[in-house]
């Protein structure tokens, strides 16, 4: 197996086949799933390790945060690497990590196995962020893996009870789906041939691009507002007992209700095709996130369970329709995969600080000055991809004026391009 692997000349841009979705299983809906299992984790180290919350807050944050720094360096690799081989890299430094810390449980073998375990994560989710742009549909690519981690995501809170907050049996199982990955990732698709993509993908789409330019303005933007959407959008998820308890809800209600919120992640990633398709990429955003905000906002203010209650439902389901929307946008952007891994690794990191400044500030703000500090950047980040997602329109709009092509584009959709010749994901 080659260091630098691309399809062979003539192929192109992967399909969902079986083998491909079982590769993005066995890595990036691996990882995401292990980073699900943080709330298990943290009532886990309390129980057996004897540290305080903030505590296992604070390594749960390390954790989060080496997936993060983790996808900026795998970043380099991502486009013209052998991507089985780099997933199952990030596989085997997740079953150390998690394994020793496991076998080992003390205090700082706990934190160097889950920092450990955390680059593992960060090394999967990149290489499986970017197998998504080499396919032919990235934006069912990135439903799929949604669609699949949520189901899975929600299977495990569920079973979750039958750890009894053990930490030896919660890391354990953290392993054993990294085993499980080993066996699954070599279907991961490779970089295509360049030039065969080109010719099928006009550079004005910008999924054809060279990797040297990849990093347009509009990249950063969209990472930086999803790093600002997703610390705002977690400093409300790890303040929801706090939340909960200012509008009436009893603690067992609480975690029912959290769990609803991950299920509704499901719901919004089964929904969010289907709005693209009826509105287009743009207004998608704006129906989402003005919907996202507004149930923020009254589930921070509320004084009443039942307004607590459908709001976080309904958000629950609006933050897994935006997710699978510009995850989908990023790997778009670019065929080599390096924009949807700055936006995403952007993304972690807001999730990986979300809970440590949420922390500090639900004390001290007012109900309505916390509110207006989460919901006020969801405005600003749903602008910023309503502006993007319209000039992409435009540009591709131009584009097939250019080349005289006649059919329509709907709004805010990506380009309908020449019906690439498909693939496998080579290993």
């Amino acid at each position: 197996m080659s260091s630098i692997a691309t399809s062979p000349p003539g192929n192109a841009l992967a399909t969902l086949t079986k083998k491909v979705v079982l590769g993005f299983v066995g890595t990036w809906v691996i990882a995401l799933m292990a980073a699900n299992m943080v709330p298990v984790l943290i009532a886990a180290m309390v129980q057996d390790l004897g540290v305080d919350i903030a505590t296992a807050g604070a390594l749960a944050t390390g954790m989060t945060a080496a997936s993060a720094l983790t996808m900026f360096v795998t970043n380099r690799f991502v486009a013209l690497a052998d991507r089985p081989r780099l997933g199952r890299i990030g596989l085997i430094l997740m079953i150390i990590g998690y394994g020793a810390a496991a076998i080992i449980l003390t205090v700082p073998a706990v934190m160097v196995g889950l920092m450990l375990g955390g680059v593992g994560a960060g090394v999967m989710i990149a290489t499986g962020t970017a197998a998504a742009s080499s396919t032919d549909n990235p934006d069912r690519s990135v439903a799929v893996v949604m669609i699949i981690n949520r189901l899975g995501a929600t299977a495990l809170l569920a079973i979750a009870p039958l750890f009894h907050n053990d930490l030896r049996a919660v890391l354990f199982a953290i392993a054993s789906l990294g085993v499980i990955g080993l066996l699954l990732a070599g279907g991961l698709p490779n970089m295509p041939n360049r030039h065969e993509v080109a010719s099928q993908r006009r550079q004005a789409t910008s999924r054809g691009g060279s990797a040297a330019s990849v990093f347009t303005v509009s990249a950063f933007v969209v990472a930086i507002s999803m790093c600002l959407w997703s610390l705002t959008e977690d400093m409300v998820y790890s303040m929801a007992s706090v939340l909960s308890e200012q509008a009436g809800v009893t603690p067992e209600l609480n975690s029912t209700l959290l769990a609803g919120k991950v299920f509704g992640g499901l719901i919004g990633a089964l929904l969010a095709p289907v709005v693209l398709r009826w509105l287009g990429r743009s207004w998608s955003f704006v129906l989402f996130i003005a919907l996202s905000t507004i149930t923020k906002f009254i589930m921070i203010t509320t004084g009443s369970d039942i307004a607590y209650s459908v709001s976080i439902l309904l958000w629950g389901v609006m933050y897994g329709a935006i997710l699978v929307l510009v995850t989908g946008l990023a790997a778009v952007m670019d065929v080599t995969g390096r924009t949807g891994v700055l936006v995403s690794g952007f993304y972690l990191a807001g999730v990986a600080f979300g809970p440590l400044l949420g922390g500090q500030l639900v004390g001290i703000l007012s109900p309505m000055q916390y509110a207006l500090l989460v919901t006020l950047p969801s405005v600003i980040f749903g602008f910023a991809l309503f502006i993007i997602s319209q000039r992409r329109n435009n540009v591709t709009d131009s584009a097939l004026d250019a080349a005289g092509q006649d059919e329509p584009v709907q709004p805010g959709a990506a380009a309908e391009t020449p019906e690439p010749k498909k693939t496998e994901g080579v290993s």
